[in-house]
């Protein structure tokens, strides 16, 4: 009888270890991403999907005045774009292309459901 209650025991062990590494390997999504598409001032496209040509001038005094930045890509995925703090002057940039197409590089996260991009670099048009 020991023998089975120790061997249930080693069973539910390893059943946990194995349960807590691929819980930790799913949540561990931080990637190194180049992305591209539309910067996006994130107040006016989560109230009214505004976005495009027609609202480049909003999104561009949206952002001026500090509303979050996202990245609508052509598969209508969309990044939350984050200052990288080390780098704040890429993050500038692209303050100054709202509502324009754009490719950054930059580690890529999902956190609570939220996908976001910690922006490294901007990609110049050559």
């Amino acid at each position: 009888m020991k023998s089975i209650h120790f061997n249930l025991r080693k069973a539910a062990v390893l059943a946990t270890i194995s349960f807590c590494l691929f819980a930790f390997k799913a949540n561990a999504q931080d990637e190194t991403k180049t992305v591209s598409g539309e910067v996006l001032d994130m107040a006016c496209y989560m109230a009214k999907g505004a976005h495009g040509e027609k609202h480049k001038g909003c999104a561009a005094a949206c952002i001026k005045d500090g509303a979050p930045m996202g990245l609508l890509t052509s598969d209508g995925k969309i990044y939350l774009l984050v200052e990288n703090h080390n780098k704040k002057e890429v993050y500038a940039k692209i303050k100054d292309r709202a509502g324009e197409k754009i490719t950054v590089t930059g580690t890529a996260s999902v956190k609570g459901g939220l996908q976001g991009l910690v922006v490294e670099e901007l990609k110049e048009k050559s």
